[in-house]
């Protein structure tokens, strides 16, 4: 009998056992602990808030360089350009990348002024004699130069020279059949640094490079010969000669990149 009575105890007490076991809630001898809402909030600082739009536009930047890096793997060069005010600063960078023979720099230059001129013509009085011609047909800006060449006026572009030109050909075409339109006041527009041979680091690294240079631009591009690789560009503005009346009758002196093309006037009107 107390056999049974200590089996039923047991049994009943691993029932009990069991019950608050799986209900931890339900056990009256254990207390309930909340934990704390809030840990030193007197120590709790913003440090910023990002603006949506200003976060999705650099997203959106870095989305652009990763794209335009990805094109760029496996080009044969790259140039890197920057405006001449900063080519100190990307020249002091590229330097720390131990480049070697494989970075060359140049300057990209653009022209500014375009002047339409006749050759030098065999002397003074031929020359002023031509000059009187012309504006007795209606050439208003016409002056004879110290080499006894022909101006025939500059222009800020090579477009707006063009058009003069195919107007005077109309009015004196045969006057003006020798009349060139050549380039004048080169200005350096960019610092170009050139990579030859690239690998998979340099292109992720001028990508990086881009957005600590404004206006820089970074493209793949044909090789270049060795031998066309110059000094590291100098943010300066390059000179022209001045002509003068000592030079031969038939020299004309331009800055060294300036190329003249001839032009053939249109013929005049009957």
């Amino acid at each position: 009998m107390l056999r049974l009575a200590f089996f039923l105890l047991l049994i009943i007490n691993v029932a009990v056992g069991a019950y608050f076991y799986l209900n931890p809630t339900a056990n009256p001898l254990l207390e309930r602990v909340e934990p704390p809402l809030e840990l030193n909030r007197e120590k709790l600082n913003i440090i910023s808030v990002a603006d949506p739009g200003r976060a999705q536009q650099e997203a959106q930047v870095v989305l652009a360089a990763r794209k335009l890096a990805e094109s760029l793997i496996g080009s044969a060069c790259v140039d890197f350009g920057v405006k001449p005010a900063d080519s100190a600063r990307a020249q002091a960078l590229f330097n720390a990348m131990s480049l070697g023979d494989r970075l060359s720099t140049r300057n990209a230059e653009e022209f500014t002024r375009f002047a339409i001129t006749i050759p030098g013509l065999k002397d003074k009085k031929t020359a002023d004699a031509l000059v009187a011609t012309l504006k007795k047909t209606g050439v208003k800006d016409v002056s004879a130069l110290g080499d006894n060449s022909i101006s025939l006026g500059v222009f800020s572009s090579d477009e707006a020279a063009k058009r003069t030109l195919d107007e005077l050909g109309t009015k004196a075409g045969a006057l003006i059949k020798n009349a060139t339109i050549t380039p004048r006041n080169p200005q350096v527009k960019e610092a170009v640094f050139s990579i030859r041979e690239p690998d998979t680091a340099i292109i992720a690294r001028l990508s990086l490079m881009q957005r600590d240079f404004e206006a820089s631009n970074l493209k793949a591009v044909t090789c270049q010969a060795d031998s066309a690789a110059v000094q590291p560009p100098v943010a300066a503005v390059v000179a022209v000669p001045t002509q003068t009346a000592t030079q031969p009758p038939t020299q004309k002196t331009t800055s060294a990149t300036a190329v003249t093309r001839p032009v053939t006037a249109a013929p005049a009107k009957k």
